[in-house]
């Protein structure tokens, strides 16, 4: 039992670094001459091909009917493409670590949804967690001197749409997941029905990125980020055998942490009152609105 905690553990931790690190990554990408959508798609497109191989593999097929179809449809629009896009679009403009922060408030937006939904029962001690990230983010969009550039801004207002997005996805999957597929499989063909929602658009706005014959720095990073995201896929579906969905939430904490970490390491970030004090209302009110699932660990 305690090899197994200490385990979850573990790959919790590898998890919240993987997927926090993804956020400095895309800044440097769309940075250096990648396109957004582009680089949207080869995120889309360069994880299903690791996936559809893994699951080849491990004889785990996709299927293809109208309800599986609808379901790869509904959530790679919801779960990768509208929310990976706009936060692509958005982290040439914000510090990577305030954008890995507003993106993983995705607990506390998916928590009023799922009331909605009555997949989840109301608590008080939730709802304060809701109103501590309310504030944190007030304190992001108020004071002019928050952000290192006042013409960000807009740009922390429509990466909302981003953690609006991931939580319908969650509250969608929780729902209507079909009880015929793995994991594996049912995240394989949303990767793909999300790159085939993304063909038109890269090619209709002229933002396709083709790799160079001779790779370039972009190049490479982007190859780096579909390897970290795959296996960030392979340890989540790990996670959730061993450890049970219960450690999903509790990732966006790490999540976070990483994606500061990182802003500060690589583009020298720096935090002042009025974000600070918005990144420590924002980490405590997902400590509390996940609150129910640390119960659950203990």
């Amino acid at each position: 039992m305690a090899n197994t905690k200490l385990k979850s553990f573990i790959i919790l931790l590898l998890l919240g670094f993987i997927w926090g690190t993804g956020y400095s990554i895309a800044r440097y990408a769309t940075l250096n001459g990648v396109p957004p959508l582009g680089y949207s798609f080869w995120q889309s497109l360069g994880p299903a091909i690791l996936m559809g191989i893994i699951g080849l593999i491990f004889h785990q097929n996709i299927k293809l009917n109208i309800p599986h179809l609808r379901y790869y449809l509904i959530c790679g629009l919801t779960g990768i493409t509208i929310p990976n896009t706009n936060m692509y679009l958005a982290a040439p403009h914000l510090p990577a670590g305030i954008l890995a922060v507003i993106v993983n408030t995705v607990p506390i937006v998916a928590y009023p949804m799922a009331i909605l939904a009555q997949v989840e029962k109301f608590q008080w001690i939730r709802f304060v967690g809701i109103l501590l990230a309310i504030m944190g983010l007030m304190l992001i969009i108020i004071p002019k001197s928050s952000l290192p550039d006042p013409h960000s801004l807009p740009w922390v207002f429509s990466t909302l749409i981003t953690p609006i997005s991931f939580a319908f996805c969650s509250v969608y999957i929780a729902r209507f997941r079909p009880a015929d597929a793995t994991s594996l499989s049912l995240a394989t063909g949303t990767l793909l029905a999300s790159s085939v929602l993304l063909i038109p658009l890269v090619v209709l706005t002229g933002n396709f990125y083709l790799p160079h014959l001779h790779p370039t720095t972009s190049d490479w990073v982007i190859l780096l980020e579909i390897i970290l995201s795959s296996t960030g896929y392979v340890l989540f579906f790990q996670l959730i055998k061993i450890a049970g969905p219960v450690y999903y939430s509790l990732v966006d904490t790490i999540v976070s942490l990483t994606g500061l970490f990182w802003g500060y390491l690589i583009f020298h970030e720096k935090l002042n009152i009025w974000s600070g004090s918005a990144v420590i209302l924002i980490i405590g009110a997902l400590i509390l609105v996940t609150q129910r699932q640390q119960e659950k660990l203990c």
